[in-house]
């Protein structure tokens, strides 16, 4: 498999985790974001395997029905994972505002 394959499938499963962590800390079900989002409890399973790549209005509407705000921005190469280059941060305001992450391709 060409290595930019590789690439895209393992940023998708790490943003397909970080979905599923979004919704669980928001502690709602795939069907109650999904009402949310206007779509299928399906089309959320398929996000949240990282069987689909979510476009940005998406991501956009995922993270509003799980009550975060979609925030990008970049970051110095020294300061993301050394492996991967990104981070992905889930606010969790529960725990102090303190983040979870996630590397991404």
């Amino acid at each position: 498999m060409p290595a930019k394959s590789r690439k895209r499938e393992n940023s998708t499963a790490v943003l397909a985790t970080a979905l599923t962590r979004m919704r669980m800390l928001s502690k709602l079900t795939q069907a109650e974001i999904a009402r949310r989002m206007g779509t299928t409890q399906t089309a959320i399973a398929r996000l949240e395997r990282g069987t689909q790549s979510p476009s940005m209005r998406t991501l956009q509407s995922f993270a509003r029905a799980a009550g975060f705000c979609l925030e990008i921005g970049f970051l110095r190469s020294g300061e993301a994972e050394v492996k991967t280059g990104c981070v992905i941060l889930i606010d969790n305001a529960e725990s102090g505002g303190h983040g979870e992450s996630a590397a991404s391709a």
